[in-house]
Order: C-alpha cells, then structure tokens, then sequence
C-alpha cells in the first residue's frame, strides 16, 4: 500500500470521498514501524479471561474510543458486518460484485490464489492503470469506483495497514465463504 502511495497524490475528489467515509486519517498517518518488543511484552501482560492489559501501574484495555482517537474512525453509528446472504456467496458471486463495486475483475490466473483468495497484486496494477485517468472531470462512478478499490487495498493486507499479514505469504484477498476465516 505504501509503496503505491509514496509517489502518487491522490485527487482531492478521492480524498474527500475518504473524508466522507472516515478513512483518510489512515493513509495520512502513514506507514507504522512496529515496536516488536513491546508488543512482546504486552501481549506477556494480556489478560484473556477480563480482556486487559496487567501493567505495573494497574490495569488497562483498548477501547473503541482508543481507535476514534488514534485512527480518526467513527465507532458509532451502524456496524459494518458480512450479511449472512453474502456468506453463502459462491467464489464467481464475489468476484462478479467486485466487479460491479469497482469495475475490477481479475482476468489473469495468476491473480488466483487457490480456491478463496486473490493476489493484491493484480488490485494495485489495475489501480496504477486508473489513477493518472483521475482528473476534475472525471465521472462520479469512476471516482467511486477508484475510491472502492483503493479501500479494498488498504483493508485487504496491501501492506498490513489494518489487517496486517504476518504469515510470510504473500499479501492476499480472502474472498470465500463463511468456510474460511477472513485475511
């Protein structure tokens, strides 16, 4: 993700339809650097049975709030959860959404990895194909559709920004039934 980012601007038409929704604040944050050893050491206070972190001056949790403040998400309002319509879904199903939401089918077989999942990779190219076609005049649907595929990215894994991939396996969609967990 970050790596697409690093030399593009986005156009203020997508910029604002991410404002909209609430997820700017995550690309204007940036790339992360993880704290390995504190996050060892937390996850040795980890508390399972009440949720909480034990730390020498007492006890603590991360709260939704937590995530309001530091990520600039809205955690109020109506929850975002997989209909269970959508659960049933079959592999051709979800990708014929995709491509409705977001004018992307992958066509290449290389895109597929197995069964449930999709490359990023083929994501990021078809984004690299559309973002210099970005202009003031630019179609509604177009930007729409651009803004859709650039947060499918961020979410799914293009570079661990919420769901990062600490699997060693190359950065992939998860796009199967309720048989599989979510990557």
């Amino acid at each position: 993700m970050w790596d697409f980012m690093k030399d593009k601007d986005l156009h203020p038409r997508v910029v604002q339809r991410l404002r909209d929704m609430g997820f700017y604040r995550i690309l204007e944050i940036g790339r992360l650097q993880l704290d390995w050893s504190l996050i060892t050491a937390l996850i040795e206070r980890w508390r399972p049975e009440t949720h909480t972190f034990q730390l020498p001056i007492g006890e603590t949790t991360i709260t939704l709030q937590d995530v309001e403040v530091l990520y600039g998400m809205p955690v109020d309002g109506l929850p975002v959860a997989l209909p269970q319509a959508m659960r049933e879904m079959t592999r051709g199903q979800y990708l014929d959404m995709l491509q409705q939401l977001t004018g992307f089918r992958p066509q290449d077989e290389t895109a597929h990895l197995g069964a449930s999942r999709m490359s990023l990779t083929a994501i990021r190219h078809h984004l690299e194909i559309l973002h210099p076609d970005i202009t003031d005049e630019t179609d509604d649907l177009h930007i729409h559709r651009y803004t859709r595929l650039l947060l499918l990215f961020l979410f799914g894994g293009g570079g661990g920004v919420l769901f990062p991939n600490t699997s060693g396996e190359p950065s992939q969609l998860e796009i199967s039934s309720s048989s599989s967990a979510a990557r």
